[in-house]
C-alpha cells in the first residue's frame, strides 16, 4: 500500500494567539487614528489627509521637488490615486506638474508657495492631531518602546530610481 502525502490544514495563528490579537489591534488602531486624522484635516482646512501625505512628501524633498514615480513610492496612494490627487492640488495651484529637467521622460511635481503655505497649516493640525489621538495615550518612555518594536517592520529603503 502505497503511502499518502497529507497536507496539515493547522491554521499557523489560531484565534486568541498573541501575534494575531496584536495584528488586530494594530489595523484597528491605525484604521481609527487614520480616519480621525482626516476628519480633523477636512473639518479644519476642507482637504483630506492624503493631500497633506503629498504636500509633507513635496516640503521634505530637495527642491520641494519629485519625479511623479518617487512620489508614489513615497505616498500612501496607489499611482492612479496619486494621479488624480496631483491632478488637484495643481488645478488649487499648490502643486505645479512639468518635464523633469535633464530627462523629458519624467514628470516632477513641485510644491508652489500657495502648496509651502498651505501645508504648513496643514502641519499644525496634523502634529496636534497625532498628540492628542495618539502620543498623549503612552508615556515617553511607552513611545520609545513603542517605535522601537514598530521599527522592526519597517525595510530598508527602496533604491532610488524610476
Amino acid at each position: 500500500m502505497a503511502a499518502t502525502h497529507t497536507t496539515s490544514t493547522r491554521d499557523p495563528l489560531p484565534a486568541g494567539t498573541a501575534g494575531l490579537e496584536a495584528w488586530k489591534t494594530l489595523v484597528i488602531a491605525h484604521s481609527r487614528l487614520f480616519r480621525a486624522l482626516d476628519v480633523q484635516m477636512s473639518d479644519e482646512h476642507g482637504r483630506a489627509l492624503g493631500d497633506y501625505d503629498v504636500l509633507v512628501q513635496l516640503a521634505g524633498a530637495p527642491g520641494q521637488s519629485l519625479r511623479m514615480c518617487d512620489l508614489a513610492s513615497a505616498v500612501l496612494l496607489s499611482p492612479s490615486g496619486l494621479s488624480r490627487r496631483v491632478e488637484r492640488l495643481e488645478r488649487d495651484g499648490l502643486v505645479e506638474r512639468r518635464r523633469a529637467e535633464g530627462d523629458g521622460r519624467n514628470i516632477e511635481a513641485t510644491l508652489t508657495a500657495a502648496g509651502r503655505r498651505l501645508f504648513r497649516r496643514l502641519q499644525a493640525t496634523h502634529h496636534q492631531g497625532i498628540k492628542e489621538l495618539f502620543a498623549d495615550e503612552f508615556s515617553e518612555a511607552e513611545l520609545d518602546a513603542l517605535s522601537e518594536l514598530l521599527a522592526r517592520l519597517n525595510p530598508e529603503p527602496a533604491p532610488a530610481g524610476c
